[in-house]
């Protein structure tokens, strides 16, 4: 039996195909004092050493760690991954603050590195360290609510004011929008010119603005531009794939990580007729405005013992013997909050049209902006922790008929988004008034399907939005082969749309990141629902693999960006799809190809049906613009 598992693509291979994804290293002189590694007091491959990435990509921005306070560093942006980074020894408490030779400085908090990430997860992205972050190192208090009545909310919001009023007086930022920021060593010695010391009492009190206006002028951004900015970082922290599998490495007891396992009774173990085990995997993306959707599927039922490593036994003969069942989550915002990074739960996977039958993620919370544990070994390796905390874990249940299902789930986040620069990413929000701008990108995708197993290519409306996220587009009166739209506006936004034209449209995507020498941006796109047709359950640009463990090739799901160089230079409106290699894009279907292992075991049970399904696992898809896109709207 080849047993199939999904495993993301190492997060270098993406760096490297990013290499010129937005943001120069800037040209900053050393500090007084020399130290070996400019943004940090230690070595990025260290043991112990934790390299973090701000959410805002400020360059030059001035920090100390707490096993040496006697050296400061700043961050950079690294022109490769775009990441504005610094690093500090695992444990230490950073503080952040802006100053060069002057007696004057900006106090921008203290953030414990423990609360960050306990270790380097370089391989999967660097840990987010927030604006957020520091306003609570200055506040002493998590934020609650995105209310801008919360305490550490108002004094962030005054911190990304002075942030986005240095962008802006740098020229090629609009107040509100995010882009990469350089504070340089002239112009952090201009502190000299301000009569004291900006500090958390001067944030609340809204004096920071009076005392830096002779650095400057923070006027020049309103609070409403800078309270929006801070909710972009906020839901950008949170955009990201997300993806359990079943047990694949499981061992009894161990600190490996389980999988998604439980069963109907309370001993998993237990040798009674009535037990019956479940295991499973999703795949999630939580897009820029905060809604998370996907899909996964589950097997199963009763399996024979097995006392070697029982769990195993459960995913082989499960796999083999049991139709997998489709769950899929609808777009909802009940994944992962922002603020505490905690599963708001419960959040949902329909398995049919009853929802007393949903499948049901009810709590877990993401440390190292990394990883979700559900057992106790693999909570302890995370969390570096001798404690074990049952409230952490990733638990989930499902009630079918008089079965009440319930068990555990590791979960891992990867490939987070990142800001959209502004020459490639061009929306009314972010050119200055009488520029052209290009987002929304009206656009329609073509699916072919390898192998031969349909003759027709399926058409797909879709629109790459002013927001980073990506939507349907289908037009009233659509076939299964032809869903392409006509450039209809939203009337109606929510976890779905509705637009214009009065017709329900969905969440499928998000943009990733922009490729400033490629002139594209990143996407990746999951297609969950009946309304697709042959195409629900397509994935693209997810940079997964399913594996063939015994042996085989397995299936490539690779990365995928849209190069709109042409648009961005008004040269024509041909735009094209590709890889990071520039290659043609290969769409997958992760559900069909699980299925193909059944019905490959299975060849008397399985359906026709089924059969069928498991010959459409995936082909190449290309993009175009809508020939109703208006390539040449100006900012009025």
């Amino acid at each position: 039996m080849k047993t199939r598992h999904i495993l993301p693509f190492a997060t270098t291979a993406l760096m490297a195909a990013l290499s010129g994804c937005g943001g120069e290293s800037a040209n900053i002189n050393p500090e007084p004092n020399a130290v070996a590694y400019i943004n940090g007091s230690c070595a990025s491959t260290a043991k112990n050493c934790v390299e973090f990435a701000l959410d805002y990509p400020v360059d030059g921005l001035n920090f100390t760690c707490s096993s040496d306070t006697s050296k400061t560093y700043i961050t950079m942006i690294e022109p490769k991954s775009n990441a504005a980074t610094g690093k500090c020894s695992e444990g230490d408490k950073v503080h952040f603050f802006i100053q060069e030779k002057t007696n004057q400085y900006i106090d921008l908090g203290t953030v414990s590195l423990s609360d960050i990430g306990m270790v380097s997860t370089a391989g999967a992205g660097y840990p987010r360290l927030s604006v957020l972050d520091m306003a609570r190192g200055l506040t002493g208090r998590q934020a609650t609510s995105l209310s801008s009545s919360d305490e550490t909310i108002q004094v962030a919001t005054a911190i990304v004011r002075l942030l986005q009023a240095l962008s802006v007086e740098g020229g090629g930022t609009i107040a509100g929008d995010i882009q990469p920021l350089t504070i340089t060593t002239l112009k952090k010695e201009q502190l000299a010119n301000i009569a004291e010391s900006v500090e958390v009492g001067d944030y609340r009190s809204g004096a920071y603005a009076s005392i830096l206006r002779p650095w400057v002028d923070v006027s020049q951004v309103s609070q409403d531009d800078a309270y929006q900015a801070l909710n972009t970082l906020v839901y950008m922290n949170n955009s990201a794939s997300y993806q359990a599998n079943y047990p694949i490495l499981a061992k009894e007891d161990s600190q490996l990580p389980q999988g998604l396992y439980g069963c109907n009774l309370a001993d998993c173990k237990s040798t009674v007729a009535d037990l019956k085990h479940l295991i499973g995997q999703y795949q999630l993306i939580t897009d820029r405005s905060g809604y998370t959707f996907g899909y996964g599927m589950q097997w199963k039922g009763a399996v024979s013992a097995n006392t070697t490593n029982p769990i195993l036994t459960v995913s082989g003969e499960l796999i083999r013997k049991v139709r997998p069942e489709r769950m899929v989550a609808a777009a909802q915002t009940t994944w992962v909050n922002p603020l505490n990074k905690r599963i708001q739960g419960p959040f949902r996977f329909s398995v049919n049209d009853n929802a007393a039958d949903d499948f049901k993620i009810t709590q877990g919370k993401v440390f190292n902006d990394y990883l979700i544990a559900g057992t106790e070994g693999f909570y302890k390796l995370l969390t570096k922790s001798t404690t074990a905390n049952p409230a952490d874990y990733g638990q989930w249940q499902q009630t079918i008929g008089t079965d009440q299902f319930k068990g555990s789930f590791d979960a891992y986040k990867f490939f987070s988004v990142n800001f959209l620069d502004n020459r490639v990413f061009k929306t009314q929000k972010n050119v200055p008034l009488g520029s052209r701008y290009i987002f929304p990108i009206y656009a329609t995708l073509t699916f072919n399907f390898d192998g031969g197993t349909t003759t027709d290519s399926i058409k797909l409306g879709v629109v790459l939005d002013e927001d980073g996220n990506i939507r349907t587009d289908i037009a009233p009166n659509a076939t299964e082969t032809d869903m392409s739209g006509q450039c209809a506006a939203i009337r109606q936004s929510g976890a779905e749309y509705v637009d214009t034209n009065g017709v329900q449209q969905y969440r499928i995507g998000v943009l990733g990141a922009t490729d400033i020498d490629n002139k594209a941006v990143t996407l990746r796109m999951i297609l969950a629902n009946p309304k697709f047709h042959k195409l629900d359950g397509a994935v693209i640009g997810l940079n997964t693999k399913i594996e063939a463990v015994e042996g085989g090739n397995g299936q490539v799901v690779g990365g995928a960006r849209a190069n709109i160089g042409n648009l961005v230079a008004a040269n024509s409106t041909r735009i094209t799809l590709s890889d990071f290699n520039g290659s043609t894009v290969k769409w997958s279907n992760i559900y069909h190809a699980q299925l193909a292992t059944y019905v490959a075991q299975n060849p008397a049970l399985a359906t026709d049906a089924d059969k069928a399904l498991v010959k459409a696992q995936g082909g190449a898809v290309s993009l175009d613009v809508a020939e109703c896109y208006n390539p040449n709207k100006v900012r009025i």
